[in-house]
């Protein structure tokens, strides 16, 4: 579901993301007063979106979605499941409705319904947090589909199917946390990384140094490929089923690894 006013700005996302972090950290207000007017088209156009009319930098409208972005600058947590230009929809959306609510003077504009509301739908704060609601929910489910999409690509540059995880998958607990710490040491060293890598059958020497005795290696490494993925790619929300540290990343991209 594409975020509402963001258009080619989708494309930017690593890149915005990246600045409101800078602009979070910073001490002056020059980082994001730059963010700020940079993202003045993206404004007008969700406020234009948002009000069902077309807004200029000259209405209170403008002003109030501006204030909606710098408070989702402030709030955005990088963690979180969804992306900043989704997170400051919602804040800039919820901002206009609280905006038109107390504002009298504008009891007979055309009301602010979700997106995809009904024309006879009752316009409420409920209904509006309904919509958010639907909205992250479907957002979060995006977001898992791409993780399994690139997860399985990853995975076939080393002959692996996803398939084939559930009975490679060690059935004690133990033996699991045991090749998540291996996976962890492995993805610390990057010489290590690439000789785990590029070895289809480990042999003994390999097999010594991530501390596995070398049939043990060969009965696991397909297990051991999957955590190494998940440690070393942008897969946040796996990271956290795992209980990971989404910091936990390694120097060699999976993806990038030669055919």
């Amino acid at each position: 579901m594409q975020v509402p006013g963001s258009g080619d700005l989708l494309e930017q996302k690593p890149e915005i993301e990246a600045r409101v972090r800078e602009a979070q950290a910073a001490e002056s207000g020059g980082i994001r007063d730059d963010l700020l007017r940079d993202l003045e088209p993206y404004i007008l156009r969700v406020a234009s979106k948002v009000c069902k009319r077309q807004i200029s930098k000259q209405d209170d409208e403008f002003t109030i979605a501006l204030v909606g972005l710098n408070e989702a600058i402030s709030r955005y947590e990088p963690e979180q499941s969804s992306s900043f230009l989704s997170f400051a929809y919602m804040v800039i959306h919820r901002r206009l409705i609280d905006y038109y609510r107390h504002e009298k003077k504008h009891a007979n504009q055309v009301p602010l319904v979700p997106p995809d509301a009904k024309e006879n739908e009752p316009h409420h704060p409920e209904v509006v947090s309904r919509s958010f609601v639907q909205y992250q929910e479907e957002e979060l489910a995006r977001a898992r589909r791409l993780e399994v999409k690139h997860f399985s690509q990853c995975l076939e540059r080393f002959g692996i199917k996803m398939s084939e995880l559930v009975k490679a998958s060690p059935k004690h607990r133990d033996t699991r946390e045991r090749l998540l710490e291996i996976a962890s040491r492995i993805v610390a060293d990057k010489d290590l990384l690439r000789d785990f890598y590029e070895q289809v059958k480990p042999g003994k020497e390999l097999a010594s140094r991530i501390g596995l005795h070398r049939r043990t290696l060969q009965r696991h490494r397909k297990y051991l490929v999957a955590l190494t993925v998940v440690l070393v790619e942008d897969l946040p929300l796996m990271q956290e089923y795992l209980g990971l540290s989404s910091g936990k990343k390694g120097g060699l991209l999976l993806c990038e690894r030669e055919s």
